[in-house]
């Protein structure tokens, strides 16, 4: 192992250069305003497989979700998914086309980086109004402000949060 620190990538005039031209002011929205949300259904278990090529997501974090494919799929990427129950409110952008199972929420616009709109959903603070076991619905998730910037510095932002993460997960694997 290398006492060395590692090099950095980017010089903090590169920064500067890279977002001089975000100037913009950021809107406020809620995300029912500016999205299409809905809610998950039933699996048909008969057309399930283990291997495929769109996955069937539940409502879970274990296995990116996915507890088997279809060959065909319900929800056109690019869209986030949102958990409903469990670990409530947790957003994860999702690239290819797929299923969602019951209590797994989709968010589909075109007016949004799924990079960016995960780590929006992530880092908003979800009230839950229940009584019992915490969930999350569609016109709940649909009251929630969202603020963003431009479609082109929503994808600057976007890319450089999922490349941030990325790095983040597999220094956690070392």
């Amino acid at each position: 192992m290398s006492d060395r620190s590692p090099n950095l990538r980017f010089s903090q005039d590169d920064i500067s250069n890279i977002f001089q031209y975000f100037t913009d002011t950021w809107e406020k929205r809620r995300l029912r305003d500016i999205s299409k949300i809905s809610a998950g259904g039933n699996v048909n278990k008969d057309k399930l497989t283990k291997i495929g090529k769109y996955p069937v997501l539940a409502n879970a974090l274990t296995n990116d979700g996915i507890i088997g494919y279809y060959e065909d799929y319900k929800v056109k990427a690019p869209a986030v998914t949102v958990t409903g129950r469990g670990d409530v409110g947790h957003a994860k952008a999702r690239h290819i086309g797929y299923t969602p199972t019951v209590r797994l929420l989709s968010v589909q616009s075109d007016d949004f980086d799924v990079n960016f709109l995960e780590n929006s959903i992530n880092h908003t603070k979800i009230f839950i109004e229940s009584t019992g076991v915490p969930q999350l619905t569609s016109p709940q998730l649909g009251s929630v402000y969202i603020t963003f910037p431009s479609l082109k510095e929503q994808t600057i932002i976007g890319k450089f949060l999922r490349n941030l993460d990325n790095l983040i997960a597999v220094n956690q694997d070392k």
